[in-house]
């Protein structure tokens, strides 16, 4: 009974293993278990205090996940093989043949006359082609000897290009380059727009960029189109009143104003009503797309008859 007492009390003392007590007392052990438990306790938290899904990402998260995708690290089959680099090849025997340093003499020499032939063939061409530049030299030769000297001429500072630039222009108020030039002796035209507060230098620069191509606005086209179509309308009716009180005149009858409208509703009424048809629907295509101030009144052919009629009946 002792024994199996001693045993027990013997198992209860005995010293613990080195593995075991370093199971326990790491650090690894010891803070692995804190950090799972801080894991749940931050899940609980979030899982708590976050708000529900709603169907619509934040931005926050969205910010998050393409900063994700942007520098995602490649992705790996597992088990695929890795593309191996190309190692060097030797070079082919007839290659290496010409670099051998141990050449037989014959080799050489027939090496070293071919190297000769090649340079005397050089030399011969160059000598053709500078016999070649002389005789076109000779043939063609320069005109302008100052504008040869000018350009070998090198410049060190700017000192010297403003003499130049001051001695060709002293050369050519010699020549009377600089008589009669357009413009000289009448003041710049200014541009009041230019420094107008309200106005914006892109737009001023635009503005005038467009009127000096001749551009302008649809609205702008089509008034200068119909205010010549009304121009030619109104010479041409004046241009008829005014043959119809000369027939009237040929036949010997009074030129009144009954008579004139009578003459011209048997004659050209027709011809007039049309063009009035088409030139008011030209203006009520015009007042469609041009601002309220400047649109157009409809024409009325009887008040455009009764004004021209005016000049010439009284």
């Amino acid at each position: 009974m002792l024994r199996s007492h001693k045993y027990t009390i013997a198992a209860i003392w005995s010293k613990p293993s080195l593995g075991a007590v370093k199971r326990c007392y790491s650090s690894k052990h010891i803070f692995a278990s804190y950090d799972d438990e801080e894991e749940v306790n931050r899940k609980k938290e979030q899982l708590s205090d976050d708000k529900p899904w709603d169907g619509e990402e934040s931005v926050k998260d969205a910010v998050l996940r393409m900063i994700v995708d942007k520098y995602r690290a490649p992705l790996r089959v597992e088990g695929a093989a890795r593309r191996n680099l190309p190692q060097p090849q030797p070079y082919p025997p007839h290659i290496m043949q010409q670099f051998a340093q141990d050449k037989s003499p014959g080799r050489k020499q027939v090496e070293r006359e071919r190297k000769n032939k090649a340079m005397k063939q050089n030399r011969l061409m160059n000598a053709k082609d500078a016999a070649l530049d002389y005789s076109l030299g000779k043939k063609y030769p320069t005109t302008d000897e100052e504008d040869s000297n000018v350009s070998r001429k090198e410049f060190i500072s700017i000192n010297d290009i403003g003499l130049l630039c001051e001695e060709k222009i002293r050369e050519a108020k010699a020549k009377g380059e600089f008589d009669n030039l357009p413009g000289s002796g009448k003041p710049l035209q200014e541009d009041y727009f230019k420094n107008n507060p309200y106005l914006d230098q892109t737009e001023y620069l635009l503005n005038r960029i467009v009127q000096r191509n001749g551009a302008a606005p649809p609205w702008v086209i089509m008034q200068q189109e119909i205010d010549t179509e009304l121009n030619s309308f109104k010479l041409q009716l004046s241009s008829v009143c005014k043959r119809c009180i000369d027939e009237l005149k040929e036949e010997g009858r009074s030129v009144l104003k009954t008579t004139l409208v009578q003459r011209f509703n048997q004659v050209e009424k027709s011809f007039f009503e049309k063009q009035v048809s088409s030139l008011n629907s030209r203006v009520r295509s015009y007042n469609v797309m041009c601002p309220s101030p400047v649109r157009k009144q409809l024409l009325e052919l009887n008040k455009e008859l009764a004004n021209v009629m005016e000049r010439y009946v009284k």
